[in-house]
């Protein structure tokens, strides 16, 4: 997937974006029972805009060069560093499937169909045969919300030399920042927080908690598969060790499972087992337990001093 998603940045860095149409849409967001549904609609824009628009998408493309998978406990990314995950594992398919679907999306009709949005979506076409448009999201700010826009907030312009008064016009900032952007079934990331909330990963990692869970059950595992859910529960820091768990695989691998319990008796690490062979896990545990399952005690071969850690990268 990795080398996939090289490739299509490549491929994006080629194309010669100031060219494009651009299209402005603002997004709302509803949560009914923990699901999320989004309502989109197009706003038009000034030209002097649209320039601004397909400058800022150049810049931010052009200073994006290393991409990472995305992984649900990565570090902060550094300048030019984008992480990547596909099109079809998060909320945006949704929403892009929606602006690319054969019915036609509203336009806003006034400034309350702005008022409240979630976030917003910039999309760039262009007239070239079999081409993919190109869309970047922002998530807004809470200025964006109602209570910030009411009526009794005064704003004022610079002109002329004087403080100008706007009245009662909306101001709605759009700040030259870029959170994610997503080309031919790929998303990158610029900045993961914001892609994570804007698109209720929280709720992903929900999932994956009782997905894995049941794979516990499955593979006999834990005396009591249920606490692990229990104990993890709404707990961010939790359900990302615990989502990073799923991924990785290695409680599946009978090999790997029997190595931890051989090491965990040898070191001292304090994992409790039944006479069945199942791990016991309580709420002094339940770290130690996440971190033994994601083979994040690792040690270092300079010094030997051992280290349990959040985030790692593989080596070859």
């Amino acid at each position: 997937m990795i080398e996939k998603a090289k490739e299509i940045l490549k491929t994006i860095k080629k194309i010669p974006w100031k060219e494009a149409e651009v299209s402005f849409y603002v997004v709302r967001r509803k949560l009914v029972s923990r699901s999320a549904t989004y309502l989109s609609k197009q706003v038009g824009i000034h030209q002097t805009l649209e320039k601004k628009l397909r400058k800022l998408v150049y810049e931010k493309i052009n200073d994006s060069n290393e991409v990472r998978e995305y992984d649900f406990n990565t570090a902060d990314l550094n300048d030019g560093e984008l992480l990547t995950i596909p099109l079809e594992e998060n909320d945006l398919l949704q929403i892009l499937e929606a602006l690319q679907g054969t019915k036609k999306v509203p336009f806003a009709a006034s400034k309350d169909d702005l008022v409240g949005s979630w976030m917003y979506i910039v999309r760039l076409d262009l007239d070239v045969e079999n081409q993919s448009p190109l869309f970047f999201a922002r998530k807004v700010s809470a200025t964006w919300q109602a209570k910030n826009v009411s009526s009794w907030r005064m704003n004022l312009v610079w002109k002329d030399n004087m403080l100008v008064d706007l009245g009662e016009t909306v101001v709605l900032p759009i700040d030259k920042k870029v959170d994610f952007f997503s080309y031919d079934g790929m998303v990158f990331i610029l900045h993961k927080v914001n892609f994570e909330t804007a698109l209720n990963f929280r709720d992903g990692m929900k999932r994956n908690r009782d997905e894995v869970v049941q794979e516990f059950e499955t593979l006999g595992i834990f005396d009591k598969a249920s606490e692990v859910s229990r104990l993890v529960g709404d707990n961010l820091r939790h359900l990302r060790k615990l989502s990073q768990v799923k991924k990785a695989g290695y409680y599946c691998q009978e090999k790997y499972m029997k190595r931890l319990r051989e090491v965990n008796d040898q070191e001292g690490w304090g994992l409790e087992y039944t006479p069945d062979g199942k791990i016991m896990v309580t709420e002094r545990n339940i770290k130690d337990v996440l971190t033994y399952l994601n083979n994040d005690r690792l040690i270092s071969l300079i010094n030997s001093e051992v280290y349990d850690v959040d985030v790692k990268r593989k080596i070859g």
